[in-house]
Order: structure tokens, then C-alpha cells, then sequence
């Protein structure tokens, strides 16, 4: 077995099924439909096994942290007291390990009494929501096709409180060049999350972006994105942190990134299906049937095992797995090459440039050149009089 990066994180369906029906959720409504063969919920008979599979591996390797992200489907489907078993079984199985548990949710079902919860153990909330109703409501219906806006603005309440902030994670927001940049951000910084992701919509080669359909050369994501950072980033005080701006600064300036979809760090996490099996990134569901699976399972086999699989050796070892474009261009150690399913065709797998290359390299040396020219003035100022 080859050097690795032991896990620092997993990600937990610990439901397969989901309240709403996004139309471009990666579960549910691309080619691998395996969450059908799923069992409804987590069975406790797999929590444990986890949790026992966790201590294994954090005492093996010295691992001081740990998350747990409670993820699905939507994982407050399961309810109050499942949430608790849940940490508690996995706390008792992992007695030597700080660790951190967390849930990412639509927010739908959020209450009280789930909040309460969540702050009594320290469980932080990540809300997936893409902007004001008009811009949530283009992707994020129910099943009835029906808006579920006014349950979210309740969560939003909620978790924007005084109370709610000590546990809230912030906003994954999904990019539609549809909705107005700057009025999504607008309507999320106003409940002052913080942080939040914006995420390039799950595309590839074979399935191409909305705006980059007959030409992979144009920006579209880009220009969207930084309309977003010209306002970001002379706010002051600056108190939200936009991941994908952070990444690219801290890469650029030779610093570690905390982020799969930046630079050529290793990944330290995978999934656990609620089976109980291994998977890969789950976002992959995206590209091929069974792209994510390892064939593995906490059941009979270790987490050292799954860093025999050529796919989590080629999430560990960034740069070898390359396309020849990417190892030659000046920019990778700092879009690592683009998101692994941004990457993929039928064709040459992952060995291609991300879909949205020509966006990451406009967006990076945007960037770039704004913080080079402040870190310069800043430079001139401290410089004596001559």
C-alpha cells in the first residue's frame, strides 16, 4: 500500500431519499440510479460498525479531529431522535477523537426542537439554497412540483438568530446564469451567513453547461462569479467568507487550501451509502453508473483498504492523473485541474481539462492581479520616504 492522507472526514447518507426534487440533483436525476437499491435509513447495526471503523482508523493514523456530515437525500427526514442516536452511537464508538458532526440540509424541515439540538452538541447546519424564491424556486421544487419557499424563510430565521448563528455553517448555492449575481448575493448576504459556496452547476464534457454549449471558450461563470467578488471583496468589514474567492487566494499565495475542488492537496474524506457501503465522491453520480463505487464496505473492509482503489489513489495523487494540458498550464496548483466530475467524458474519462477551464482561468487571474495590485499598494505605503 502507497503513502496516503488518512481520512479527516465522511460524509453520511444517512437517509437515501429526499423531500424535495431538485432537477439537477446528482442522486437522483442523472444516469446512476443506485440510491433506489438503497435502504430507507442508516441502520443502527451500520452506525456502529462506522463508529467502530472510525476509531480504527483515527487511533491507526494519529487523527486528533474528525467530521461526521450527516448528508442524504435529506438527512431531517430521519427525525429528532434518530439525529441523537445517531451522534450518540458513533460518539461512544469513537471515545479518543475530538469530534465534529455536522448536517447539510435543504432546511425544509428545520424546527425548534432540531435547533436546540443541534446546539447543545455543537452540530452546525449547512443550508443548500440557491438565492430569493425566484432564483430557489427555478430548481428546488417538491415532489408536487410545488414551491417550498415558506418553509425556508422560517429556517432562515431561525438559523440567522442569535441563537442559530452559533451553529450555522452558512449557504451552498448552486450558479443559474438565469438568476442576477449580484441579487443572490444580495438576498444571502442579508442574513449575514458565515460563509457561502457558490457552486459550478455538476456538468462535464458529455453534458455541457448552460451558456457553454457550442463553445467551451466563452466565460459565462466567470462574469458571474466576479460580479460577485467586485462587491465582496472591498466590503468592509469583509464577514462573510465566499469559499471559492478564499481558495483561490490563499492557493495563489502558496497557502493550504481546505477545498477538494482547489489545488493538488490530497482528499481526506469519503462517503458511506446507507448501506454501509464505500463510495467515492458522491458527486460523480453524475458522469457513469457506478462511478463512485469502490466495492467496498465498512462491513469487511478497513478505511486503509479503499487507498488501494485506483479511484482514490487518483483523488490522493492530484497531479499524476492529470490531463497533459492541465500539468503544463502556470495556473494548476490552484485549480488542481478543476473539479473531478467537471472533468469527465465518455471518451477520455477524467483526463480532461474541467468543462469550466477557460472560466477557472479567467476567474483566477482576475483575482490574482486584484490582490497582486492591493498587495503592492499596500507595499508602497509601508516603503520610507525617499
Amino acid at each position: 500500500m502507497a503513502q496516503f492522507t488518512p481520512l479527516h472526514s465522511l460524509v453520511c447518507k444517512v437517509v437515501s431519499r429526499c423531500n424535495l426534487n431538485c432537477d439537477y440533483c446528482y442522486m437522483y436525476q442523472h444516469s446512476d440510479q443506485s440510491w433506489q437499491q438503497q435502504p430507507l435509513k442508516m441502520s443502527e447495526a451500520t452506525i456502529t460498525q462506522l463508529g467502530k471503523r472510525i476509531d480504527e482508523h483515527t487511533t491507526k493514523h494519529q487523527v486528533s479531529e474528525f467530521s461526521v456530515i450527516m448528508h442524504g437525500g435529506e438527512p431531517l427526514l430521519a427525525g429528532l431522535d434518530y439525529l441523537q442516536k445517531f451522534q450518540e452511537i458513533i460518539s461512544k464508538n469513537v471515545p479518543n477523537v475530538k469530534l465534529r458532526f455536522g448536517i447539510q440540509s435543504n432546511g425544509v424541515l428545520l424546527n425548534d426542537k432540531i435547533l436546540d439540538f443541534c446546539i447543545s452538541n455543537n452540530t452546525t447546519i449547512g443550508l443548500s439554497m440557491d438565492g430569493d424564491r425566484e432564483a430557489n424556486d427555478l430548481h428546488r421544487l417538491d415532489h408536487q412540483g410545488k414551491s417550498a419557499f415558506s418553509s425556508l424563510e422560517k429556517t432562515l430565521q431561525l438559523l440567522s438568530s442569535d441563537r442559530g448563528r452559533k451553529i450555522w455553517a452558512g449557504f451552498l448555492c448552486v450558479i443559474d446564469l438565469h438568476n442576477d449575481p449580484e441579487a443572490v448575493y444580495s438576498y444571502l448576504s442579508q442574513y449575514n451567513p458565515p460563509s457561502i459556496d457558490f457552486l459550478l452547476p455538476l456538468n462535464h464534457h458529455d453534458l455541457r453547461p448552460l451558456g457553454k454549449e457550442q463553445s467551451l471558450d466563452v466565460t459565462p461563470y466567470a462574469d458571474w462569479l466576479l460580479k460577485i467578488f467586485n462587491i465582496w471583496y472591498h466590503q468592509k468589514p469583509q464577514t462573510i467568507k465566499i469559499r471559492k474567492f478564499k481558495e483561490i487566494i490563499l492557493l495563489m499565495l502558496g497557502l493550504q487550501g481546505n477545498s477538494e475542488e482547489w489545488g493538488l492537496s490530497p482528499v481526506d474524506f469519503a462517503v458511506i451509502e446507507t448501506n454501509g457501503d464505500i463510495e467515492a465522491v458522491d458527486s460523480l453520480k453524475v458522469t457513469y453508473p457506478e462511478a463512485t463505487k469502490l466495492g467496498m464496505d465498512i462491513f469487511t473492509h478497513s478505511f486503509d483498504e479503499i487507498f488501494d482503489s485506483p479511484k482514490v489513489i487518483e483523488r490522493q495523487e492530484k497531479w499524476q492523473y492529470l490531463s497533459k494540458t492541465c500539468q503544463e498550464c502556470n495556473l494548476v496548483k490552484v485549480c488542481g485541474g478543476g473539479y473531478l466530475p467537471h472533468r469527465y467524458s465518455s471518451e477520455n474519462y477524467f483526463h480532461n481539462p474541467s468543462v469550466y477551464c477557460s472560466d477557472l482561468k479567467k476567474l483566477i487571474t482576475t483575482i490574482r492581479r486584484e490582490v497582486i495590485e492591493d498587495l503592492q499598494t499596500i507595499k508602497n505605503k509601508k516603503l520610507p520616504a525617499v
